[in-house]
């Protein structure tokens, strides 16, 4: 399952000691920015740029939970999310189809 999304056990093991490590902020967030997880073009995207990789090992984990609790993501992850550039491109694909 790790070799699926690109990562090592001792990847793993370091992301599970940070903040919220239990969490799937990945699909939160993409419904949050108005993508659908659930999509074959989303999984298989967010697959081949290791997305969920990203987002487990991503050092801002705290500040993303809050913004989840706040329900304010969509207007605050530019400013420290590591996908966000992945989030834009599935945005305008979604936009081109």
């Amino acid at each position: 399952m790790l070799n699926d999304i690109g990562m090592s056990p001792g990847e793993f093991d370091a992301a599970m000691h940070l903040p919220h490590a239990s969490e799937d902020f990945l699909t939160l967030a993409m419904l949050s920015v108005g993508i659908d997880p659930d999509s074959f073009h989303t999984m298989e995207f967010a697959r081949d740029h290791f997305m969920s990789r990203t987002c487990i090992t991503c050092p801002h984990r705290h500040r993303c939970h809050d913004h989840m609790q706040a329900f304010d993501f969509e207007s605050h992850y530019r400013d420290f999310c590591p996908n966000k550039d992945n989030f834009s491109k599935l945005l305008a694909k979604r936009c081109d189809a």
